[in-house]
């Protein structure tokens, strides 16, 4: 993909842009949008138009709309909108971008100003757009290089606001307006980022699917992102490529991240975490991480009931939190604990390496006095099993404590011994879990 790819998912809508977003559900499409290019048009949408290049020049395509008129969905009090589209194929090579606070430049602004609709080539991109702060309204601020003026991006809103990144087109958000200021630097936009459009989906479940990112659509995108056995001093990449090989083996498992999202969701976080947190990196890629070790050890879930089995004995939940997870030890304790099994373990897992990898004995009991036993969300009869029968461990001690704090005794394994290396780490995990 090259950044131009972007162009045929760029749409007219009335007198302002949208863009194409192939959603969780493929028996439809989305065009996401500014609200304010329907209400402004008698909440009317009297133009849908998309782009093809064909023997050498781009065609307009009028979008087909469904007739049931229970196509649009605008969000109750933000700037955004949804349209339901029947199924366009081909338009499903872009993916959202919802980590980017240490990326913020290198975006493009995609749309049709109003300044081009009556040329030939009505499309407009600008480069190198940066990232910056969010607003007292919520939205997301950009600087357009080159400080272009109202004049020249009206008709953009609804546009999107996208980077290329490891090949992939990454959609970040949907362009609303200029900033409203006085004596303001021109070029300054605002934008509104992809979790408030899930606030519309989480709306409407009956009518809408996820905008599920790639990583939630197949494990094959999170390989590089898990066993990364950082610390190192002595070249034990052999291991850590077994370990991430192992990918191409859970890809082939009908247990995608879809299907987990989908069987167990908010059961999957740590409480008061957002539900946008569904769609994490992060999380995913600690799902990936449990079922590499869960397969060394044996266990190779393929079906619901085989996860429930597993999520049940190895219970995995997630902070987006980038404290130490001593910070919210008391949100974990209050956090879905039923169904498990005597002895499970709880699977810590957020956006920070912990300074200590597992909770000693005896401290859960004394933290947990403080919580009203209303607040669990425990089995009945089983008020204090989270204290003495649980395991509490956080995900990077698969890592840590198994192998990058034993490093020497895994620099000599290769083609070899590779059964021997996976002995090897089938023990050190079994002691982790078995021993805590």
């Amino acid at each position: 993909m090259k950044i131009d790819d972007i162009r045929e998912y760029i749409v007219i809508i009335n007198k302002g842009s949208g863009c194409l977003f192939q959603p969780e559900d493929d028996s439809y499409s989305y065009v996401l949008t500014a609200k304010h290019n329907i209400v402004n048009n008698n909440n009317q949408i009297t133009e849908l138009t998309r782009f093809v290049f064909r023997d050498k020049a781009w065609q307009p395509f009028v979008i087909e709309q469904f007739s049931d008129g229970e196509a649009y969905f605008p969000h109750p009090t933000k700037d955004i909108a949804i349209i339901k589209i029947p199924k366009i194929e081909g338009f499903d090579q872009i993916f959202r971008l919802d980590d980017f606070e240490n990326d913020k430049t290198g975006y493009a602004l995609c749309g049709y100003p109003g300044t081009r609709r009556a040329m030939a080539n009505k499309y407009r991109i600008d480069i190198d757009v940066a990232i910056l702060g969010t607003n007292n309204n919520q939205l997301r601020e950009g600087i357009i290089p080159g400080n272009p003026g109202l004049e020249e991006v009206v008709g953009q809103s609804g546009g999107a606001i996208v980077k290329l990144k490891d090949g992939n087109l990454m959609l970040v958000g949907i362009q609303n307006k200029m900033v409203d200021a006085k004596n303001e630097q021109l070029g300054r936009i605002e934008f509104t980022t992809l979790d408030s459009f899930d606030e519309i989906i989480l709306a409407h479940p009956d009518e809408l699917s996820p905008l599920s990112p790639m990583h939630c659509k197949s494990f094959k995108y999170l390989k590089d992102q898990v066993m990364k056995l950082e610390g190192c001093f002595f070249d034990i990449h052999y291991t850590q490529q077994c370990l991430q090989d192992l990918t191409d083996e859970i890809t082939q498992n009908p247990l995608t991240p879809q299907v987990i999202k989908n069987r167990l969701k908010e059961r999957l976080l740590i409480h008061k975490e957002n539900e946008a947190s569904l769609y994490n990196k992060g999380l995913w890629a600690a799902w990936l991480e449990l079922l590499i070790v869960l397969r060394v050890i044996g266990l190779k879930p393929k079906s619901e009931q085989e996860l429930d089995e597993i999520f049940n004995q190895y219970r995995i939940i997630y902070s987006s939190s980038k404290q130490d997870w001593s910070f919210f030890i008391q949100d974990i304790l209050r956090s879905d604990y039923k169904g498990l099994k005597e002895k499970a373990c709880i699977i810590v897992c957020n956006e920070r390496k912990p300074a200590k990898w597992t909770i000693g004995k005896g401290i859960l009991q004394d933290i947990a006095r403080k919580i009203s036993k209303k607040e669990m969300t425990i089995d009945e009869g089983t008020a204090y099993r989270p204290l003495d029968a649980y395991k509490h461990i956080h995900l990077s001690a698969f890592q840590q404590n198994c192998i990058v704090a034993k490093e020497e005794e895994f620099k000599d394994f290769d083609n070899s011994n590779e059964d021997e290396l996976f002995e090897k780490l089938k023990k050190e995990y079994e002691n982790i879990i078995n021993n805590n």
